[in-house]
């Protein structure tokens, strides 16, 4: 990777399932502005393009401010994307209403500016590769565990996308066979033990039953108030259904990050995402399950290291994803409009 110039700026926008995160960020990394709306109830498909189109013209106005130029606009969002196309595919359970909409066209058309669109967590790794914990690899995978389980693979320094977008699906790896049913249609997925909103449920019906006091006692006796880092609060306090559950999800990123070391052997495998700000509860046990699971030559030449960023995480790495289409490695299929820095 070559260092990029200093000028110009990134409209960077990193689309979840309730908020979207957006700012403007120089090549090199800086980022210069940051914006956070709530999706909320945005309308459908065309709702969220419009609330798109309101970040990206509300920081052009920003860059304008700042004397900036934008150099264009790189977007993440949590669903399969087919590069070549720009278009989302029907797996998109966070945001179904985009489900089918080439949303690179309609911003490209609407905003006059190239734009790059892919997976969140591919978005997520590009950042990591060029601005952080990844820098100066050239194998590394990205295990992302928040509202869903997500993953991202860099081969030789190219990302690995396969044949319509769905590469790094390590979210949806079944690791026990007759397991829970998962929103994509399997049973057992990594997921349904692993994400946040899984963690919550499952500590709902121990505390409910009785089972975890301590939780209960630290929701103030209401269920429904338990969360994803109350669990890891009351595990960290010994709670012993909090524990359960939390043992649980870590055997299950234990079993996901020796899937992506015996799959990939990669030289480093970053961990993201809001479930592992847990910290040493969750982070400890994820190791011992990955050396009892991976071969261990491998393991030991792996790194298995916290994402660097996090709140900004999702804007570097969209800008980081706009730097990648428009500095491609030779021979590497980008999206149309894209303007290569190499040419």
């Amino acid at each position: 990777m070559t260092t990029p110039p200093e000028q110009g700026a990134i409209l960077a926008m990193d689309l979840g399932g309730t908020s979207l995160s957006s700012g403007l960020v120089r090549p090199s990394g800086s980022v210069l502005a940051t914006r956070c709306v709530p999706v909320g109830r945005s309308g459908g498909g065309d709702g969220v393009v419009r609330l798109l189109l309101a970040a990206a013209e509300d920081l052009r106005r920003e860059a304008e401010h700042l004397g900036e130029s934008v150099l264009g606009i790189g977007l993440g969002l949590p669903g399969a994307i087919d590069v070549r196309t720009g278009v989302i595919g029907e797996d998109i359970q966070n945001l179904p209403a985009l489900r089918g909409l080439s949303i690179r066209r309609m911003l490209q058309e609407r905003l006059g500016l190239p734009v790059a669109v892919d997976n969140d967590v591919n978005a997520l790794l590009l950042g990591e590769w060029m601005f952080g914990e990844a820098r100066g690899a050239s194998h590394a995978a990205m295990l992302a565990a928040g509202t869903g389980v997500g993953g991202a693979l860099l081969v030789h320094g190219r990302l690995v996308r396969g044949a319509s977008g769905y590469a790094g699906e390590i979210g949806h790896i079944p690791v026990e066979l007759d397991g829970p049913p998962c929103v994509c249609g399997s049973r057992g997925c990594v997921k349904t033990y692993a994400a946040g909103p899984d963690i919550a449920d499952r500590a709902r019906e121990l505390a409910r039953s009785g089972h975890s006091p301590g939780l209960l006692a630290l929701a103030k006796g209401d269920p429904t108030r338990i969360d994803a880092p109350l669990v890891f609060a009351a595990a960290a306090a010994g709670d012993p259904g909090a524990l359960g559950v939390v043992a649980r999800a870590a055997q299950a990123l234990g079993a996901a990050v020796a899937t992506l070391v015996n799959l990939c052997n990669p030289e480093i495998i970053v961990l993201g995402g809001g479930v592992f700000e847990a910290g040493a509860v969750l982070l400890d046990p994820v190791r011992r399950w990955a050396e009892r699971y991976a071969f261990a030559a491998p393991l030991r030449r792996t790194r298995i290291v916290r994402a660097s960023f996090s709140k900004a995480g999702g804007i570097r790495g969209a800008a980081a994803l706009f730097r990648y289409e428009r500095g491609r490695p030779p021979g590497e299929t980008a999206p149309p409009d894209i303007p290569d820095s190499q040419a």
